[in-house]
């Protein structure tokens, strides 16, 4: 963009730390210094010992904004012009990640054919969000792209966009990332800069250096002008010199940009050919302006800025109005420019030509999936349009989308509401936009608006069914089944998957099939798990993966309530290894990875839940739904004693404090009551309890309130010592809400909490037996809950000494102490051990694993990876089955290899199937 011409000196520090990038990939570099300090000379004067193939762009702005996508658009033009949209009808977050992938792929792609290439980005501090994005997604796949990266800012600029400064903080946590900084010349660097430019004349150096406090643009330019006494005057030193025409003709470029192409300058000026030419010319020899090519771009961004600064208001408004004029006429199908007229518009006065490229360049950038910058530029349209009043429902549904989409759903519910009030609409048409509504509303916490917006979009449907009538139906079942009201979740599933057998796409039948299985999953149905996995084939065929992670999620979550653990267990393994990279970033990757957490959780499997977790949160700022990962890294904190991380993950989780779905209002409350539990404040525990309970008991939810009331009675009977009078009401009062909650024999994890919650009431009481405590044990061993079924035996152990059963006390606490050290249960431990030290109980040996469970002294997990050594893994794909890193499957397959003395890993692969026989 018009490089200086000036000599670099100094700074060979960072100039190695650039050249490097030039050189070979794998690096990240971002250069920041104030304006004119050399940032992009640093920049331009390493990448001419390049080895790599360059490509590079920059970020501008117009009229004081960001340019959308301007250094991605100039990108993709030296690359052939951008990727083909696979399906520029689907608006959606992962149509979004889906893009910066595949622009990923075409800029550098992966593999062993992959050409080492170097990315230069200057001026990020004009960035709009999505190129924000790409080049983060860039810069952590670097790697295997075999890329560097090479990024320019200012940091004497706050950059008009908030992504700006979280995509600079997540590039600087990458490892390998660079931060340079570009510092003034002192005397002696200013000394050599201006003996290269004066030819070594004598000149007063201590008078222009304070001048120009060791900026070496302004330098180079005081040498041009030395008797020039302001900085103001340094900066229009070369414009001063030129004749009218020229002049003009620079006042004419500023109004463009840094930038203006030949034609576009041409078309805008005034001035006939025979003037034109001669015009230019005479600003390229007084090197305020340089030839790019087919365009025309400032010697430096300062000297554009200078000259702008010295238009009226009046000068502003004709200029702008030419170059409108002149890019309109010569548009070009792109979203630079369709945004650079209707800024040209605006900055004219022109409101109404201002709106209809502003709706230009949001179509052009919703073409994209850039919805922040489509969001932007929707809103100007709008803005201007409402003065003939609101938008049609059919604009409104558009810029609603886009909205949505930026992050922004309240809004986006707004603009249908106030579409809607001034044309309600009916049918079909109505119906959809009510189930927008309803969908908008939900994503912004709006719930009992959403529900009645979705009440409406049923009432809205036509008597003759039709695909949407299967997509209402299906938004409605999935609300109420979230809302726990399972009876008109089935009824308006059944509905939906009727009507989307018909009329539907694969997609809709898929999520309607979704609601519809976990329902009857969860009622005791084992059709409704088949229905699960015909949607997630459906969903897998067509390659819809958002729906096929929500598939995975329910499957998850079917399975696990409905008593097969283990099946819940692979689901969330084969979930888990489809969800698309960044799957995160949907509301139904952040569900299916909390169902796939809670599930490991509840097996004991801590150690995978910590590395998934943290692979998932750790360095990143999460929202929506991605917050109930905090809260399951809470659950987790709190089962192996964090109480200080426990607690900051429940406020990392703070904006779901005012969602009302129960499983949100039980989640947060299970938290709070026991750290408060935990923390002495008994008080505090049941108020939290007894509001959770209140609030859930409109829905038809029984398994959260009963895990709340085991965690009420438990912190009562832990209290009944010191404060029986106290707690004597609060414990009738549990016990009324648990005798509601009839447990269900065949619903396994029920049951078991029915039963321990029951158990801990007879503890309150001071009846509690042993017994009592070995049937909630064996139902937790059945449901497969080890920290629960150690808990258990721990009370159990109790009760044996307070029947002076020492010997059977012995037992049942080296049973409790076997198991919750065998997953890290440390509060658990603790527990045991003190009531092993407090009664002077005979520690038994821990229970021991057969020998021939425990085949050449291989451990559990090493047992788990000869298993799949066994059908022929990679250590990739084990690390994926087994939520472990590739790292620590090495170490495991190395511990393999040599507990069973063979050689390599196709020995002991012959030989897993008889070691684990």
């Amino acid at each position: 963009m018009g490089a200086s011409t000036v000599p670099y000196v100094g700074r060979a520090p960072q100039r190695a730390v650039v050249a490097a990038a030039f050189a070979e990939p794998g690096h990240v570099v971002l250069v920041r210094g104030e304006a004119g300090v050399g940032k992009s000379s640093l920049v331009a004067a390493e990448r001419a010992g390049a080895t790599t193939d360059v490509v590079s762009g920059g970020c501008l702005q117009l009229a004081g904004e960001p340019l959308p996508l301007a250094a991605l658009e100039q990108i993709f033009d030296a690359r052939g012009g951008w990727p083909e949209n696979e399906d520029p009808e689907q608006q959606s977050a992962e149509q979004r990640l889906r893009s910066i992938r595949r622009w990923a792929d075409a800029l550098a792609p992966a593999g062993p054919a992959a050409i080492p290439t170097t990315l230069v980005v200057e001026d990020l501090h004009w960035a709009d969000e999505t190129t924000c994005d790409v080049l983060v997604y860039l810069a952590s796949t670097a790697g295997r792209r075999k890329l560097s990266i090479v990024a320019t800012l200012r940091d004497d600029e706050t950059p008009r966009v908030g992504r700006v400064r979280q995509a600079l903080a997540d590039l600087a946590r990458l490892p390998g990332t660079v931060d340079v900084t570009i510092q003034r010349l002192d005397r002696d660097e200013a000394r050599e800069l201006v003996a290269a430019l004066t030819g070594g004349a004598e000149v007063d150096l201590d008078a222009w250096y304070e001048q120009s406090q060791g900026n070496p643009y302004l330098l180079g330019e005081l040498v041009k002008d030395p008797a020039a006494r302001r900085l103001h005057d340094v900066l229009l030193a070369r414009v001063h010199e030129l004749g009218s025409d020229a002049t003009e003709l620079v006042r004419l470029a500023a109004v463009f940009g840094l930038w203006v192409r030949d034609a576009h300058l041409h078309a805008a000026s005034p001035l006939p050919p025979e003037r034109y030419a001669p015009a230019v010319r005479e600003a390229i020899a007084a090197g305020v302006l340089v030839v790019d090519g087919e365009d025309y771009a400032f010697r430096h961004s300062l000297m554009c800025e200078a000259v702008l600064s010295q238009l009226l208001p009046i000068e502003r408004r004709e200029l702008h109005d030419r170059a409108a004029r002149a890019l309109a006429a010569d548009a070009g199908d792109d979203i630079v420019t369709a945004a650079s007229v209707s800024t040209h518009w605006s900055a004219a006065g022109a409101a109404d030509q201002a709106a209809e490229w502003s709706l230009r360049a949001a179509r052009k950038a919703r073409s994209l999936d850039a919805y922040a910058e489509a969001w932007g530029y929707y809103q100007r349209a709008l803005d201007a349009g409402r003065k003939a009043g609101p938008p049609s429902l059919e604009l409104a549904q558009e810029a609603a989308g886009a909205a949505r989409l930026a992050g922004d759903p309240a809004t986006a519910a707004a603009i249908i509401e106030d579409a809607l009030a001034h044309d309600p609409g009916d049918g079909a048409e109505r119906a959809c936009a009510l189930e927008r509504l309803g969908c908008f509303r939900w994503e912004a916490g709006q719930t009992d608006k959403s529900l009645a917006a979705y009440a409406e979009a049923t009432a809205a449907l036509d008597d003759d069914v039709s695909a949407v009538h299967a997509q209402v139906w299906g938004a409605q079942a999935r609300a109420s089944f979230i809302m726990a009201a399972f009876e008109d979740a089935a009824r308006d599933a059944d509905r939906a998957v009727t009507a989307a057998r018909e009329h539907g796409s694969a997609a809709v039948l898929a999520d309607a099939l979704i609601t519809h299985g976990t329902v009857r999953a969860l009622d005791g149905d084992g059709g409704g798990i088949a229905e699960l996995r015909e949607a997630a084939a459906l969903a897998r065929g067509s390659g819809e993966y958002a729906v096929l992670c929500r598939a995975y999620a329910n499957l998850v979550l079917a399975l696990e309530l409905s008593g097969h653990p283990r099946e819940a267990g692979e689901a969330a393994a084969e979930g888990l290894a489809v969800m698309p990279e960044y799957g995160i970033e949907l509301a139904v990757g952040a569900a299916l990875a909390c169902n796939a957490v809670n599930t490991m959780r509840r097996r004991g499997r801590y150690g995978q839940c910590t590395e998934l977790l943290g692979r998932l949160l750790d360095g990143r700022r999460v929202q929506g739904q991605a917050l109930h990962l905090h809260l399951e890294r809470a659950e987790l904190q709190l089962a192996v004693g964090d109480l200080p991380g426990a607690r900051a993950s429940l406020e990392a989780a703070a904006p779901l404090a005012e969602v009302d779905e129960p499983t949100v209002v039980a989640a947060i409350a299970a938290v709070r009551a026991e750290l408060l539990s935990r923390a002495g404040d008994h008080d505090g525990c049941q108020r939290v309890v007894d509001e959770a309970l209140r609030r859930l008991a409109t829905t038809e939810d029984r398994r959260f309130r009963t895990e709340l009331l085991v965690i009420g009675l438990r912190d009562a009977a832990d209290t009944v010592p010191q404060r029986g009078a106290v707690v004597s009401a609060r414990l009738e009062r549990l016990a009324g809400e648990l005798d509601v909650l009839v447990a269900d024999d065949d619903d396994v994890d029920h049951h078991a909490h029915h039963l321990t919650a029951a158990t801990e009431l007879l503890r309150a009481r001071g009846t509690a037996t042993a017994e009592a405590w070995a049937g909630a044990a064996d139902a937790w061993r059945r449901a497969a809950r080890p920290r629960e079924e150690a808990y258990a035996l721990f009370r159990q152990a109790e009760c044996h000494v307070d029947a002076k059963q020492r010997a059977k006390a012995a037992a049942s606490a080296a049973a409790a102490r076997a198991i919750a050290a065998g997953i890290g249960a440390v509060p658990l431990v603790t527990a045991v051990d003190e009531l092993v030290r407090r009664t002077r109980l005979a520690p038994a040996p821990a229970p021991r694993a057969p020998v021939e469970d425990r085949p050449h002294g291989l451990t559990a997990r090493e047992a788990e990876v000869l298993a799949l050594l066994g059908t022929g893994a990679t250590n990739r794909q084990i690390a994926r089955k087994l939520f472990i890193s590739e790292r620590t499957v090495g170490v495991h397959v190395s511990r393999v290899l040599h507990k069973l003395q063979v050689a390599n890993r196709a020995q002991a692969a012959a030989m897993a199937a008889s070691v684990l026989r």
